[in-house]
């Protein structure tokens, strides 16, 4: 028999289990809004923050948001300094071309390692992908694509068997998805958009074929696009764009004003 404590005990307890799960789902949701905002430059890069700010613009209480900040903050998505407060990375397309070896190489290994480790319950969730980008790739929007896009990275990083990888790859995906966000707003016809969907498509197909070698050849493929990508940005977008907190920049270049 149980004694009047120790059930009173147990209801604490699973009452704090509940709490924290609730907590941890709640965390998990402004990090998920706060991530896709900054991809999406609707937290602009450079710009600062507040806290509150970022409760109101997230719909979220203080306390998940300020766990979103920090993981954000571990990601180099969100700068924290003690005086100058919240600060959103501004892209640095420096880094990211420096990063972008590494990145081509966890792709490589993720998605081979996918295309021969995938059980069948990983083929019914990359066939089903592929069915639905299929299904809408015609009409398919930015946002819609970029937020279809982190749930395939996922299930592809499931697939490959190696979750440590995903430490590492995830955050790189992130602050690629935001260059690229800004690359198909500014630059990127609509054609664009549709040969980016259907090189996903043709990704996935190869993984699921289980052919090691042409996964791993057409992922190297994909970096490659992404490099030009990476390189037309720098050549053709305002880098105040990049980084709001140039806008303010005062440049004097001697074309007007007085001579001294």
């Amino acid at each position: 028999m149980r004694s009047d404590g120790q059930a009173g005990r147990e209801k604490i307890d699973s009452a704090m289990t509940k709490k924290e799960k609730q907590s941890r789902s709640l965390s998990e949701e402004a990090y998920d809004r706060l991530e896709s905002m900054i991809v999406s430059t609707e937290l602009l890069p450079g710009a600062r923050y507040t806290i509150q700010q970022l409760q109101q613009q997230s719909g979220l209480g203080r306390t998940p948001v300020h766990d979103a900040v920090k993981r954000l903050s571990s990601n180099q998505l969100i700068h924290v300094s003690p005086r100058s407060g919240l600060r959103v990375a501004p892209v640095n397309l420096a880094q990211e071309r420096t990063l972008l070896p590494l990145r081509t190489e966890m792709e490589v290994i993720g998605c081979g390692l996918a295309s021969e480790r995938a059980t069948p319950q990983d083929h019914m969730i990359l066939r089903t992908f592929i069915a639905d980008m299929e299904a809408s790739k015609a009409d398919l929007s930015l946002e819609r694509f970029n937020f279809t896009d982190r749930l395939l990275n996922k299930a592809i990083l499931t697939a490959s068997g190696e979750p440590l990888l995903a430490n590492t790859l995830i955050p790189l995906q992130t602050l690629y998805r935001r260059t690229g966000w800004i690359f198909h707003t500014y630059l990127g016809p609509s054609a664009s958009m549709e040969t980016m969907i259907e090189s996903h498509i043709s990704l996935l197909r190869l993984i699921v074929s289980g052919d090691r070698a042409r996964t791993e050849k057409f992922v190297r493929e994909m970096m490659v696009d992404l490099g030009e990508m990476l390189l037309q940005v720098r050549q053709s977008i305002d880098p105040a764009t990049l980084d709001v907190s140039l806008a303010e920049m005062s440049v004097r270049t001697g074309i007007a004003g007085p001579i001294a």
